[in-house]
């Protein structure tokens, strides 16, 4: 496992690194500004947006585990 997504409340996915080679496909994706926050796991994208990151991960062979929490009233 190289990424994991968890989803969250209000259409949002938190993406954290799981190895270093999240680690290292995150730094290609994103500019060294943003690098603390996803590798530190406090980024949140869009569940749209994290379909199509989790797609070109998978075509870089970068696997990506996402979690789905239900909740229940």
């Amino acid at each position: 496992m190289d990424l994991i997504a968890q989803t969250l409340e209000s259409n949002f996915v938190q993406l954290q690194p799981a190895s270093i080679h999240g680690v290292f496909w995150l730094q290609c994706h994103f500019p060294q500004q943003e690098w603390d926050a996803l590798i530190g796991g406090k980024a949140a994208f869009t569940t749209e947006c994290m379909h199509h990151l989790a797609h070109d991960a998978d075509i870089a062979g970068v696997t990506v585990e996402w979690r789905t929490s239900i909740h229940s009233q």
